[in-house]
């Protein structure tokens, strides 16, 4: 029976350049035991740590890999060795759950090799994730077509912002309110609010949310039960926060809560 699946394969900006390639290969591993927590009894998935500094990830459904990515992206503790994510989506007959990812060798996997390939190419990084399926037609878009603008839209965003409307949208990711935040940070809801609307939190999210649903859509036209699609995609993401809130008080982003300023 056909099912649809996604598929990332991640590697490491200047994993072996700042001697610290034992701690990015252990900082790995752990990041193998969390996706694996997020996804579980949520959607099936395989994840694999290999090859040093990359992770293959492949999931049931064809926003899984991209919601992955995202999350991880915004709770990376390496400023100056970021992740960069090759995705690919797309029908398969096999049951993913018996797969041996290390040798499968499916056209979905070498797709989502040359997009992290593209990006490694690029000297100077401007995007992080990246979509196969772009189309050869200037005259004809393809769903990958409207997804990597977005993407590069939301990294743009991203890296305009200051380290505090970076704090305050990984934490809006997690609390979707800003008078929790506020409280977590014991900082006025003013404040708060100054990062939230300065760091483009709000539009950062939305375009998150809009790639699951293009994503989302990407799959329903193939299936027949597609109403589950939106509450499979709610289920994950409220995986996700229910077990980033327990992590919490270990993230990088977090312990650096005292350094906002009004303002700033």
């Amino acid at each position: 029976m056909k099912r649809y699946i996604s598929v990332f394969i991640m590697d490491v900006s200047s994993s072996s350049s700042k001697d610290n390639w034992n701690q990015i290969t252990d900082y790995l591993q752990e990041w193998e035991h969390v996706i694996n927590s997020w996804c579980d009894h949520i959607i099936t998935a395989r994840v694999s740590h290999r090859r040093g500094d990359e992770i293959l990830f492949v999931g049931d459904h064809c926003f899984s890999a991209y919601t992955i990515a995202h999350y991880i992206s915004l709770f990376w503790k390496f400023a100056e060795q970021r992740p960069y994510f090759g995705l690919s989506y797309g029908a398969v007959s096999e049951n993913i759950d018996r797969l041996d990812i290390e040798v499968w060798n499916h056209p979905l996997i070498k797709q989502a090799r040359a997009q992290n390939e593209k990006i490694k190419r690029d000297r100077d990084r401007k995007i992080t994730m990246r979509f196969a399926g772009e189309s050869d037609l200037h005259f004809l878009a393809s769903t990958a077509d409207v997804l990597n603008p977005f993407i590069e839209n939301q990294l743009v965003l991203q890296q305009s912002q200051s380290e505090n409307q970076r704090l305050v949208y990984a934490l809006y990711s997690i609390f979707n309110e800003q008078k929790i935040i506020a409280r977590l940070l014991n900082k006025t809801p003013s404040t708060i609010s100054s990062h939230f609307t300065r760091g483009r939190s709000e539009l950062l999210q939305k375009n998150f949310l809009q790639v699951q649903k293009l994503l989302g859509l990407e799959e329903g036209a193939g299936v027949q039960d597609y109403n589950r699609i939106p509450l499979l995609i709610h289920d994950l993401n409220d995986a996700i926060r229910v077990q980033l809130k327990k992590s919490m008080p270990l993230l990088p982003l977090f312990n650096n809560k005292e350094q906002i300023k009004k303002g700033k």
